[in-house]
């Protein structure tokens, strides 16, 4: 949607770009996590409150992971080699160990006092069979005149990570949890992400609550917002919520059973908000993702397409209801904060790629601005052709990056592919910075405003806070990377044992230095190089002609081919082929 990613560059040349090589980045020391050698590598830097100061103070913090496969135990594995050359931070320093050692495994009852007391509503989380940190919970109520009550319940991790303290500098620098294919490299220490923030199902959890009331016809007539303490009635996951949707007799349908007036009234709410959405021109589209297998020994043994469940956006809708009544509150009151901001293509580059989409068949309307609803249906006409992969990458070179930007309600922030305005996040405090960030705002807003106003204004403050937007949205550039670069490098473990078979595959996307092609049956991609086939390649559309001697060879898009794998590059992450 609007976050798609952009291709990467080689693993070598990203290294290049760092200045360095993964066997540059050395694991800390126990001797170097305590507190005097941290105390000591602070006082090196020059004193300063600001967010660049505090990041560059944190004590290094790359080692051995306590948690996941033992790859990441290890950091001379290649996993943890190529963690080292994003600078990820893998290890919590002792300053922060300090810190967590110090707070409860369970809310602290004394501290209820002034929150609003919701357990005993109907309240359930829903993520992924693998996820452990649930920073939302939702729930929903039928009211008068076909009117609704959407409940959305967001983790109050600024409760426990306060400004000034070691764990919220270590959450400022890293800015983002990092997922790769087997691992997850947390933002915050387990014991918070996974336990004490976390909304597990059946006990007690702080929350900051969003309460919105929608009217017959989906629109948003008020909002609620205050701290509350919930208690999830169950974790639930995708899957089992879908099979309850779907009428199916399984364990999980039964599971879920007692939920099911709620759900069936989520199901509802959601098919309007995505209606109303497509009526406004938001970009709606489906990813087909990626998901590696492994076995006993932690080896990959097939990669498969990840399953896509409507009770997936069921989440993904109440997460843009809350983020946009957060962001509207901010808005109303005339206050600045992060915002999330997708800006429009500059019109010249949007001319370039309008002529290349021609070539392939595909007409990009000539308006003075696209919307989200416009690429929507260039995707919808690309699914159609036996290229479709390779178009909508093209496509989609028609949407820029969003990022994080500092607006307030005269410089409104804008989202082109949610087609909306003053939209930020505020629904993953766990694993994003600037949830964080606009959740201890929104908090000082309501409970202090006129001083908290004043602070907010404040020019030094501002420049503070651009610097943590750009700070944040480079880092979530990098998570991105990294992990796109660890799916490499499993493809590349995946197949290194094929060398030398020949395998059916299908040219996914042609260019003037070769092909990029699905490996049939691994369902992975590698490239073929011109070089491999011939010395002069010529590209008309979706059809690359390449002479080899006397002959001409033609490849298209969309088409079978048959490859040798070559070989298997450990720095580039490529598998090389050739033809077979």
């Amino acid at each position: 949607m609007a976050d798609e990613k952009k291709p990467l560059r080689s693993f070598k040349d990203l290294l290049k770009s760092r200045g360095g090589t993964p066997q540059e980045s050395k694991p800390v020391e126990e001797s170097t996590l305590d507190l005097d050698r941290a105390k000591e590598d602070a006082e090196s830097i020059p004193e300063g409150g600001g967010s660049r100061d505090r990041i560059v103070r944190r004590p290094r913090a790359f080692g051995p992971m306590e948690h996941g496969p033992a790859v990441y135990k290890d950091v001379d594995s290649e996993e943890m080699q190529l963690l080292a050359s994003f600078r990820t931070r893998t290890v919590f320093p002792a300053d922060v160990k300090a810190e967590v050692a110090k707070l409860p495994r369970d809310p602290d009852p004394a501290e209820y006092a002034g929150r609003w007391d919701l357990r005993n509503e109907l309240i359930y989380t829903i993520d992924g069979d693998d996820a452990k940190d649930y920073d939302d919970a939702i729930g929903i109520q039928a009211l008068a005149d076909g009117h609704v009550e959407v409940g959305v319940h967001i983790a109050d991790v600024a409760h426990y990570v306060k400004p000034g303290t070691a764990l919220d500098d270590e959450a400022l620098a890293r800015a983002t949890s990092v997922y790769v294919a087997d691992q997850v490299v947390p933002m915050l220490p387990e014991e918070l992400s996974n336990h004490l923030c976390s909304l597990v199902g059946e006990r007690d959890r702080f929350a900051y609550s969003v309460f919105m009331v929608f009217d017959a016809k989906g629109k948003r007539v008020s909002a609620r917002i205050g701290k509350s303490v919930i208690r999830s009635a169950r974790r639930n996951t995708y899957r089992e919520v879908q099979e309850l949707l779907d009428g199916a007799d399984t364990p999980g349908a039964k599971a879920t059973k007692f939920l099911g007036g709620s759900l069936k009234l989520f199901e509802r709410w959601t098919k309007q908000q995505q209606q109303l959405r497509d009526a406004k021109g938001s970009l709606r589209m489906s990813s087909v993702e990626k998901k590696f297998v492994f076995d006993e020994k932690h080896e990959v043994v097939k990669v498969v397409d990840a399953a896509r469940y409507f009770s997936q956006t069921l989440i993904e809708e109440t997460a843009l209801a809350a983020n946009q009544a957060v962001g509207d509150l901010f808005r109303e009151k005339g206050l600045p904060t992060i915002y999330r901001v997708h800006p429009e293509k500059d019109p010249e580059e949007i001319a370039k790629v309008a002529k290349g989409l021609e070539e392939h068949g595909i007409r990009v309307p000539e308006k003075d601005r696209l919307t989200g609803r416009d690429i929507a249906r260039l995707i919808q006409t690309a699914r159609k052709k036996p290229n479709a992969e390779a178009l909508i990458a093209r496509i989609m070179g028609l949407i820029e990056r969003a990022v994080y930007e500092v607006h307030d309600h005269e410089d409104v922030a804008t989202h082109f592919g949610l087609a909306r305005k003053a939209y930020l996040h505020f629904t993953s405090p766990i694993r994003r910075y600037p949830d964080l960030m606009v959740h201890r705002w929104l908090w000082a807003v309501e409970s202090r405003p006129d001083e908290a106003a004043r602070e907010l204004k404040a020019e030094e403050f501002l420049a503070d806070l651009n610097d943590v937007a750009s700070h944040c949205s480079m880092m979530s550039e990098m998570a991105e990377m990294a992990e796109r670069s660890m799916e490499d490098l499993k493809v590349c473990q995946y197949l290194h044992p094929h060398i030398g078979e020949k395998i059916d595959a299908v040219v996914v996307r042609v260019s003037p230095y070769g092909m990029e092609v699905r490996l049939t049956p691994f369902n992975v991609g590698g490239f073929l190089p011109t070089r491999a086939i011939g010395e002069r390649a010529e590209v008309k559309g979706p059809n690359l002609v390449i002479k080899a001697g006397k002959r001409s060879l033609s490849f298209t898009e969309g088409h079978p081919i048959r490859v040798v794998i070559k070989d298997v590059d450990f720095v580039k992450l490529q598998v090389m082929l050739e033809l077979g």
